[in-house]
């Protein structure tokens, strides 16, 4: 996974029904985020534009994004019109990779030529890892990098095989691959184990997440810090 990550990391779970302002006015809610399975990036948000589309449900790129989320709200550069105009969208039936090209154009942004491999955080929340057939966990929340809206970590009940233990986040770069997700099981595939599960940091609150924080949780499952960049070769 490509970038370092210089912004705040944030909870996804929080960003669910943020109020979203454009330039000349409000434009809806946050009902759904999309991510792009080649490399954990965020690449939409879903909005429910209630009452002034009449809940119409529309794509917005989040770089479209003017400044820190505070809050529960946020204001995107983009017009009242622009949303108004955009793709049709009906999140029930899923959001084709002709859409998703669709509402790039729609807002100016590039859009690449391949088709963009989205998944909803839906597809992510609640399933079940193993390592090796092990049970591992389940996910209950996922982390994002405010800077780059890149998906850092998933946040993971440890509840069913650790007697008192507690919640704990596991970096998605240790997923063995994206692809291993198997949406109808809810399952999903991680290079980590209980050893280093339980001697990694409990996770408290997003808020205690610095630095150091991660420093340790990447040092008690043995890797290299992502936001490190390795030494060039002779």
């Amino acid at each position: 996974m490509t970038g370092s990550g210089h912004g705040r990391l944030n909870s996804l779970s929080l960003l669910h029904r943020c109020k979203v302002t454009g330039n000349d006015g409000d434009i809806g809610q946050v009902r759904l985020a999309l991510f792009d399975t080649a490399d954990w990036r965020i690449r939409f948000l879903v909005l429910e534009s209630s009452p002034w589309l009449f809940g119409r449900w529309v794509l917005i790129p989040p770089s479209l994004l003017l400044q820190p989320i505070e809050r529960g709200s946020m204001h995107m550069d983009v017009c009242r019109r622009m949303v108004r105009t955009s793709p049709t969208l009906h999140p029930l039936q899923g959001i084709s990779a002709e859409q998703a090209r669709s509402a790039l154009l729609h807002y100016g942004q590039a859009a690449p030529a391949a088709a963009i491999p989205l998944l909803t955080e839906a597809s992510l929340l609640a399933c079940d890892l193993s390592s090796d057939g092990v049970d591992i966990g389940r996910v209950v929340d996922l982390v994002y990098d405010d800077a780059d809206w890149m998906l850092r970590y998933l946040l993971v009940d440890t509840a069913r095989w650790w007697q008192g233990g507690h919640r704990v986040l596991i970096s998605v770069c240790w997923v063995d691959a994206i692809n291993a997700i198997d949406v109808e099981a809810r399952q999903l595939r991680v290079s980590v184990d209980r050893a280093s599960v339980r001697n990694s940091p409990p996770f408290q609150d997003i808020a205690s997440i610095d630095r150091d924080y991660e420093s340790e949780l990447h040092r008690s499952h043995g890797r290299d810090r992502y936001w490190i960049e390795p030494p060039v070769a002779a």
